[in-house]
């Protein structure tokens, strides 16, 4: 019973050092005792008689990695070992290469998925059917019948003529531009063209005055023209003092032949 009694005292002792040693902090006891020099008896925990010296990194010894003898990713994986040298590549159930751990079968079917999927995607990019039959030209300006009532409301001449004086002032700017490739045109383009509000007075003449059908072609070309628009506005940009490059330039006389195209394009339904 004593046994028993000296194992659950002593069990509880190494419990409360381990979990709460402030317990036994104001002990004089505990503190000025030191761990028994006999291994036979108990673990050595401290030697008077070395010195204690710390391996502090210097900016003659910063202490680098050694990269030469680190063991790589796949070392420590366990997928090569460092000692094994070999000319022969390994292939592997999924067929690839595994000098270097190579791929596993569900990083083989994953990569050949997501070519598959590209390879789909770019097909179906250059197949797909646009909603119109691109060589149909029944559709083309002249070939349709307009809403004569609707062409007729002061709205629909109001939006005509504001699409009429942008496409005119396009061109104005263009003329500006052909007479002189370094002339400042960033705030004549975002100034004159509001992109919102042209693009409004395109759908407002587009729903009024042409069937469904038309709509489909007329849309295409609305899109066109603010992409254009847009794409013009970032061309003419131009720092103070720095002349355009060719490239610049190049872009710039695209961008404006392309807008007053699309205008043009549409305009083309109401003549």
């Amino acid at each position: 019973m004593l046994k028993y009694s000296a194992y659950a005292l002593l069990l509880g002792a190494g419990a409360t050092e381990a979990f709460a040693p402030s317990l036994g902090a104001g002990l004089p006891a505990l503190r000025s005792a030191k761990c028994n020099s006999n291994s036979r008896l108990a673990l050595r925990m401290q030697d008077d008689n070395v010195e204690y010296k710390p391996v502090i990194p210097t900016l003659e010894n910063p202490l680098a990695p050694d990269y030469a003898n680190e063991p790589t990713q796949f070392e420590r994986q366990g997928l090569v070992s460092k000692t094994e040298k070999s000319d022969k590549p390994m292939v592997g159930s999924a067929g690839a290469l595994e000098e270097f751990g190579g791929l596993t079968r569900r990083e083989a079917y994953g990569a050949g998925g997501a070519v598959t999927v590209g390879i789909l995607a770019v097909g179906w990019a250059f197949t797909r059917n646009p909603g119109y039959d691109r060589k149909d030209t029944t559709r083309d300006a002249g070939k349709v019948e307009l809403n004569k009532e609707a062409l007729g409301s002061a709205e629909v001449k109001t939006n005509l003529a504001a699409v009429q004086a942008s496409r005119d002032k396009l061109a104005e700017l263009y003329a500006k531009f052909q007479a002189d490739n370094n002339a400042l045109l960033s705030e004549g383009v975002k100034s004159s063209f509001n992109v919102v509000k042209l693009r409004d007075e395109f759908n407002k003449l587009t729903f009024a005055v042409f069937d469904e059908d038309t709509q489909i072609k007329t849309d295409r070309i609305v899109r066109n023209s603010i992409q254009s628009l847009v794409e013009l506005e970032q061309a003419v940009k131009l720092k103070d003092g720095v002349a355009r490059s060719p490239k610049r330039v190049a872009a710039t006389d695209k961008w404006f032949r392309q807008a007053l195209s699309e205008f043009d394009s549409f305009l083309a339904y109401f003549k």
